[in-house]
């Protein structure tokens, strides 16, 4: 975050540039001592009395469960729901809940193990769902929480980063069809956490969620009390890129600048009309057949691909590109007949 933003402010002083960062939950990148790039610089608001615009669009109610759910008394719960998201922290977590749901009817599932194809088919049959009023009970990761148009009445939200609960929380009365949409933060018994940022923001969240009435979500003020005590507990230049740019190391700046630091390795999957796609890609490598073929694809970490390489689940199509050969299923996506780590989130 450190580099990125003296980037912008480098843009802003030298070279006549404007920026606007818009979000619902806004980053306290001016109010930190943590961050010192923004500040003595001029920042407008653009939406004048924000505040109370938040107030006049509130369209959900928050409930925060005092107490962590297990997964069966999660699924009871969902049971008795008709139309419900519930977005978990890991893959793991949404197939566990799946596994406890067992045979109820109308489950749905997205995260990363689906592929892209697979995902937006899977989204346009959801939300002609909901739209004709029929069962949908979504069991879903963090892939919901950005840029996808869901609107559910009751949207359960396991405890994470306070700005993804919000994020969720979006994808609740979305199209203010109610009063007042439902959503519930709960912390599963049995969960998993992604690590490092991840973590900490999880942490920060508790600690907030105890401090305040619950009803404070619906206010932006908390969220720059949060980013103010997330930056405190992260290291913001974490690979050190400013000694390089100071430096004036350009090739090694870019090297060790990565928004997305994991490595993944591409992984066609054997869904609908792969093999076509596949076959062009062969005989015609080009961005043209890549652009087909990607939503066929998985993304798998590198540093778990090893056992599934070894052991012919991911077979070695060359040029980088890889073959899954393990179980493609049609509800929750490409899995193995072993799960070495929480492979995706």
């Amino acid at each position: 975050l450190k580099p990125t933003l003296d980037v912008l402010r480098d843009l802003v002083d030298h070279y006549d540039v404007s920026l606007v960062f818009s979000t619902a939950t806004q980053p306290a990148f001016e109010n930190t001592p943590y961050l010192k790039s923004f500040q003595h610089i001029e920042i407008k608001e653009i939406v004048p009395d924000y505040p109370r615009h938040f107030a006049d669009l509130q369209r959900v109610n928050y409930e925060l469960r005092p107490h962590p759910l297990d997964w069966p008394e999660l699924a009871e719960e969902i049971n008795n729901l008709d139309q419900v998201m519930v977005v978990l922290n890991t893959r793991k977590d949404a197939l566990a809940l799946i596994d406890a749901m067992g045979e109820m009817p109308h489950i749905y599932h997205l995260s990363t193990l689906l592929c892209g194809r697979h995902r937006k088919d899977k989204l346009r049959e959801i939300r002609s769902r909901l739209d004709d009023g029929q069962p949908v009970r979504l069991i879903s990761t963090q892939v919901v929480e950005a840029g996808v148009d869901l609107d559910f009445p009751v949207v359960y939200r396991a405890l994470g980063p306070l700005d993804r609960i919000v994020q969720a929380a979006g994808r609740c009365n979305r199209e203010g069809k109610s009063d007042k949409g439902q959503v519930v933060i709960f912390e599963p018994s049995e969960g998993r956490m992604p690590r490092g940022a991840y973590f900490a923001g999880f942490q920060k969240a508790k600690v907030i969620l105890d401090e305040n009435d619950i009803k404070t979500l619906n206010e932006p003020q908390i969220f720059t009390e949060y980013f103010k005590r997330l930056y405190g507990d992260l290291d913001l230049d974490e690979r050190k890129i400013q000694v390089h740019r100071e430096a004036l190391d350009y090739p090694k700046v870019a090297r060790l600048y990565r928004l997305i630091t994991d490595i993944t390795l591409p992984a066609v999957v054997r869904h609908g009309d792969y093999e076509n796609k596949l076959k062009n890609w062969k005989i015609h490598p080009s961005r043209r057949t890549w652009r087909q073929l990607q939503p066929f694809i998985v993304n798998v970490f590198e540093y778990e691909a090893g056992p599934f390489i070894h052991d012919g689940i991911m077979e070695d199509l060359g040029n980088g590109l890889y073959l899954w050969n393990g179980k493609y299923d049609e509800n929750i996506g490409a899995v193995a007949e072993y799960d070495p780590a929480d492979l995706f989130t």
